[in-house]
């Protein structure tokens, strides 16, 4: 299983493949077209999420009630 940030690296060059005037990109052994910009927009955002917990050191609890 790749990590997060070798995922993100990957959706970030689709993206960039995208952008830049291909019709399709290669993404997790996948090709993936135009039409499927919005779907790796969201996950690029996930990824960058998760990078961002784990190196915070996991979930955050803000309010606990005692017991």
């Amino acid at each position: 299983m790749k990590t997060y940030e070798q995922q993100l690296e990957e959706v970030q060059k689709a993206i960039t493949e995208i952008l830049t005037g291909a019709q399709e990109a290669s993404y997790n052994g996948q090709r993936v077209r135009k039409a499927d910009l919005d779907m790796l927009q969201k996950r690029e955002e996930w990824l960058t999420k998760q990078i961002a917990t784990k190196r915070r050191g996991g979930i955050r609890v803000r309010i606990a009630t005692p017991l």
